[in-house]
């Protein structure tokens, strides 16, 4: 049996190695040892979440797997007894102790691995929360979702019920089909949106407040030069605000959340999001990182070379760079010619066939 992939946890990566440690452990059957663990919090604390350990424990049903870990601990284990299966599953994020954990690390987590199965899996996620940690359900369905397609999975992803913090109690619902091949991303340029669009959902707030956040950012928009189609959602499940500001090249999707917070303008919610998404557009690259960091496991999986440039903090690409480095070494290789110049980013796709 080859020895345990060794990960440590580095700064404010946000538990990045957990995240794709376990998918990549599920997808090469290699077992995996994680230290310096942080909780779910917005302020992270030592040792392991509850949405962690909920990570963990999905990656052990779809595998038969043996977890060794505990909510606090700082380590945690993991042994996958097989290849993932296709199935029907249900995870609850707050079923061992509600927390804020967000929807998206279990859906980035199980994603690409269900994909390896041979057949069709449904996921029903449960108990999670919107976080100013991780994605929205929204950005998960308009921005990420249509990127992993082009890639060439096939998913399906809607929110049955919204959560936020601090009560949680969200609902979403997760369909992967089997992926026989991933493409690689050329990306090179600066990113150039044709359309721009803006969603704003609410749930348990009076719709003026959602109203308002919606026309702020469309007028926002404009007077950056941008026409925005906006769409607004009102849900039932939980009290709170998201707006997410989102481009589109042709290809790809990039887009940029805020969640609104007690006592705030509504307008300060659309300026936050589209003044990050202006702040991107000028620095020349074609995806943001947080953005490109959550690629990085499918192309690393796909056919062929990927080469692309990524804006902002290195910070979460490093981490995930960092993760796939440890188990195919070599494969993400990151450069930036000069200060303040976007990353450039090399993957060496190792195919499906080759990565398992």
């Amino acid at each position: 049996m080859p020895p345990l992939v060794v990960l440590r946890e580095g700064g404010t990566a946000r538990n990045v190695g957990l995240r794709l440690g376990l998918s990549l452990s599920l997808i090469t059957g290699r077992g995996l040892s994680l230290q310096g663990l942080v909780d779910d919090s917005l302020k992270p604390r030592p040792g392991l979440g509850p949405g962690g350990l909920t990570l963990a424990m999905a990656a052990s049903a779809v595998s038969k797997g043996r977890v060794k870990g505990e909510i606090g601990s700082g380590e945690l284990e993991f042994m996958p007894g097989g290849l993932p299966q296709p199935g029907d599953y249900h995870f609850d994020v707050a079923q061992l102790q509600p927390s804020p954990a967000p929807y998206s690390p279990i859906f980035e987590m199980l994603t690409l691995p269900l994909a390896v199965a041979p057949g069709r899996s449904n996921v029903i996620l449960r108990g999670a929360s919107h976080s100013a940690i991780a994605p929205t359900s929204d950005e998960i369905a308009s921005v990420l979702l249509p990127a992993m397609r082009a890639l060439g999975m096939d998913l399906a992803y809607s929110e049955i019920s919204p959560g936020f913090f601090p009560v949680g109690g969200g609902e979403a619902e997760l369909t992967v089909r089997p992926a026989t091949m991933l493409k690689a991303l050329k990306a090179e340029d600066a990113f150039r949106p044709l359309r721009v669009g803006v969603e704003v959902m609410t749930s348990g707030l009076p719709v003026h407040m959602a109203e308002q956040a919606m026309q702020g950012a469309v007028d926002r928009l404009a007077i950056h030069g941008f026409e925005a189609v906006g769409n607004l959602r009102r849900a039932r499940g939980g009290k709170g605000q998201a707006l997410l500001v989102w481009a589109s090249d042709g290809v790809l999707r990039v887009g940029f959340s805020t969640l609104g917070k007690r006592g705030e303008r509504p307008e300060a919610l659309a300026l936050e999001a589209v003044e990050a998404l202006m702040h991107f557009l000028k620095s020349g690259a074609a995806l943001p990182s947080g953005q490109a960091a959550r690629l990085l496991l499918s192309l690393a999986c796909a056919s062929g070379v990927s080469l692309f440039t990524a804006s902002g903090p290195p910070k979460p690409l490093a981490a995930a760079a960092g993760v796939i480095n440890t188990f195919w070494p070599g494969t993400v290789r990151l450069s930036q010619p000069r200060d303040l110049a976007p990353l450039e980013v090399r993957v060496s796709g190792r195919d499906w066939g080759r990565a398992l």
